[in-house]
């Protein structure tokens, strides 16, 4: 059977198509979806543009700048419990100010389509036909649409991984433009969400395990690698700028302690040590929550709820803290970090959006709109999520049968190990450090039906008969 035809063009007809597709869930929201943290990306990218504009003289400087511009930032944002990221915060103010958040989830829902588009021309070579039915596949079953409706970073998750798959299996069949596209959308996304950069950083190590002769090796380590040392670069650069620390996280909440304390062993190693051991957490160790959530966001009695100074105390303590909880009990801590992973992997559902929400945007803030009428806040997106674990679910049998019956490529099966690699190393990046909460999973699995449906529909899938060569240069 000959090689599948990789020649054509992505068609903006297509991803146009699919953009429009995947905006469907804010119908029955009556606007996209916030989230709590929204909020504080709004606030943080409003004080990076006011910063800017101070800087070229078109507003005035803010109080804060007369200690100097160097951490600026960080003091205009001092009652901010939870720093995020710079990038993904610029990107959230500037959209929400020029065109509400409207314009944000058609953003989201344009990258989506146009990835997702180049991914089955240079991946799958589908034809146009067959591409317009894999994404109303993945608008009407899967969690994508969703998650481009949501006005998170955690849509870039699964595009950073899709991304991931053009750059390693793709690179010889894309264009010079659809390269540079699929690098910058990588680099974006690392920069997104620290658990965005933590998952880069083990697909170098997922891809070097890939077989191929060594100058694609090579090629596809240095792409990964250069981009996750170009996004540490810059997120490290930013916050010197902005915070006055070089970190990748500064004044990160701490969610390592949190997780720890939640699964054990650094509950039961500081009430060992308390308060002999002089750490800013001893005097609240009697009234904090067992659980991490509450721990750090609850109301009173939680590190929200805590001073500046025992704030930033137990951010720069929770590191030695966790080391050392972890050496007392080691074997507690991998079990909890095991069934974390375990639980994340599984939850698939969309639990986690707030429903019933829009927002009154000025250049100076957002307000919540309530929507108590609107259909997903009386009925709720149970339904949906059944609809989204059932699609996984006949993906991953349709995978199976696949690879069984011999449909798949040497190079197909890479393509599919490398997923399902991806979406575990997923699974216990956010489960065992964060802790296991539905969308984190949610937001890459549809990976899983775009693959199976891709596969099937290829020359040579489940529909033509015959085994499918390799793609030439490709996987």
């Amino acid at each position: 059977m000959p090689s599948p035809n990789h020649s054509g063009r992505p068609r903006i007809g297509i991803v146009l198509i699919g953009a429009a597709l995947f905006l469907w869930p804010t119908i029955p929201n009556w606007h996209p979806y916030l989230f709590w943290d929204t909020y504080g990306y709004f606030l943080q990218g409003k004080a990076y543009v006011h910063l800017a504009m101070a800087g070229v003289g078109v507003l005035p400087e803010p109080p804060e700048v007369a200690e100097g511009w160097v951490g600026a930032a960080g003091r205009m944002l001092a009652r901010d419990p939870s720093i995020r990221s710079p990038t993904w915060s610029l990107l959230t103010y500037i959209c929400a100010i020029a065109g509400g958040f409207w314009l944000l989830a058609a953003i989201n829902a344009l990258v989506a389509a146009a990835t997702v588009e180049l991914a089955m021309l240079r991946l799958f070579a589908l034809e146009p036909a067959a591409r317009v039915l894999v994404l109303a596949g993945l608008a009407a079953f899967t969690a994508l649409p969703w998650f481009a409706s949501y006005l998170m970073p955690d849509l870039y998750a699964g595009l950073m991984i899709l991304a991931a798959m053009l750059l390693c299996f793709a690179w010889e069949t894309m264009r010079g433009i659809e390269r540079l596209l699929a690098l910058a959308l990588y680099l974006a996304a690392l920069t997104f969400h620290t658990s965005h950069l933590l998952l880069g950083v083990l697909l170098v190590f997922l891809a070097a395990g890939l077989s191929a002769p060594w100058p694609v090796r090579r090629g596809r380590l240095l792409r990964l690698s250069l981009s996750v040392s170009a996004a540490a670069v810059l997120l490290l650069a930013g916050g010197w700028l902005a915070f006055g620390e070089t970190s990748l996280t500064p004044r990160s909440p701490p969610f390592l302690l949190a997780r720890s304390w939640e699964d054990g062993p650094a509950r039961s190693y500081l009430t060992a040590v308390c308060p002999a051991a002089g750490w800013a957490i001893c005097r609240h160790i009697d009234s904090l929550a067992p659980t991490a959530q509450e721990f750090l966001w609850r109301s009173e009695d939680s590190y929200w709820g805590m001073d500046l100074a025992t704030r930033a105390a137990m951010r720069r303590e929770q590191i030695a803290i966790v080391v050392r909880a972890i050496a007392a009990d080691p074997l507690r801590q991998l079990g909890a970090g095991l069934a974390n992973t375990v639980r994340q992997a599984f939850s698939l559902g969309l639990d986690d959006f707030v429903l019933g929400r829009g927002a009154a945007v000025t250049p100076t803030d957002y307000t919540f709109v309530y929507l108590p009428l609107a259909p997903a806040a009386t009925l709720g997106l149970g339904g949906f999520s059944a609809v989204l674990y059932a699609s996984t679910a006949l993906a991953v049998v349709t995978l199976a049968a696949l690879w069984r019956r011999g449909r798949l490529s040497p190079g197909d099966r890479r393509l599919v190990l490398f997923a399902l690699a991806a979406l575990l190393l997923n699974a216990a990046i956010c489960g065992a450090l964060s802790g296991p909460f539905p969308r984190y999973q949610a937001r890459v699995v549809w990976l899983l039906p775009l693959l199976a449906a891709a596969l099937a529909l290829r020359p040579g899938g489940w529909i033509s008969r015959g085994r499918v060569e390799p793609a030439p240069g490709g996987l």
